[in-house]
């Protein structure tokens, strides 16, 4: 068993510890103790599943409480007849589940912060962390002026978001995260990774403009940032500060003309 496959065993994996003596959550747990990343990913989960368990013990909104019990007294004096797609009855209560789904969803990703593929955009950060100087080509030019030099190194689609253009390049380097082809720039203001790949074979789908922002690593964080440039991911890794610095960066590039 392979990281990727232990990955999907576990994202199935339940809290209880009911599963904890099937033979591929053995192994899939074992492979994750000896994986950073996909130890820490699975912690994450564990802390969403409880999440999740916990708000499901949260009393609903006195509102949405009080609709439901509306729709239960409409459904006990109509059981006699035959409910039917069209029924008011019925649609009352689809509309009341899809506000109730609406609800968890806003709870959950409020709470954690969370938007898909956030966990592969950390993960490839922290094996992104691991590089060392040496790893680097050095290069002394500007964000925009890269996209020519990682053609050449066979990396086609190199983007950076508006107002980014101009950022002082150091270095350029490429990798590959789970077979994906992944360009990276080290910025010397602010003193960052760049990382650009494709977004949808990590599940990334973001609208133009919009950032997320978290903060991983459990000693020493950092904040790092994602947005979609057309089909391509684009993450900031900040190298000193956290999110508020981060997220004052990022501000500033509205003023940019």
């Amino acid at each position: 068993m392979n990281a990727r496959t232990a990955r999907q065993v576990l994202r199935a994996y339940r809290p209880s510890g009911e599963d904890d003596d099937e033979r591929e959550v053995v192994a899939a747990l074992k492979i994750a103790a000896k994986t950073p990343a996909l130890e820490a990913d699975f912690r994450n989960q564990l802390a969403f599943d409880r999440l999740l368990a916990q708000t499901l013990e949260t009393a609903l909104p006195e509102e949405m409480a009080a609709s439901f019990e509306e729709v239960a007294r409409r459904l006990e004096g109509k059981r006699s007849r035959k409910f039917t797609f069209r029924d008011p009855a019925m649609l009352a209560v689809g509309l009341a589940f899809l506000m109730l789904v609406g609800l968890l969803a806003w709870i959950f990703l409020g709470k954690m912060g969370s938007f898909a593929g956030m966990q592969e955009a950390i993960e490839l950060a922290q094996q992104g962390d691991k590089a060392g100087p040496a790893q680097f080509q050095p290069i002394e030019t500007k964000a925009a002026a890269l996209t020519d030099w990682f053609v050449v190194q066979d990396f086609d689609g190199f983007v950076v978001p508006r107002g980014m253009e101009s950022a002082p390049v150091l270095g350029a380097r490429t990798f590959k995260y789970d077979d994906m082809p992944v360009a990276v720039a080290a910025i010397a203001k602010p003193k960052s990774l760049w990382y650009v790949f494709e977004a949808n074979p990590f599940g990334i789908s973001l609208s133009p403009g919009e950032w997320k922002i978290v903060e991983y690593g459990q000693q020493n964080k950092r904040a790092l940032g994602v947005t979609q440039v057309g089909a391509m991911a684009f993450v900031i890794v900040l190298r000193e500060g956290g999110k508020a610095d981060l997220q004052k960066y990022l501000d500033s590039l509205s003023h940019t003309p």
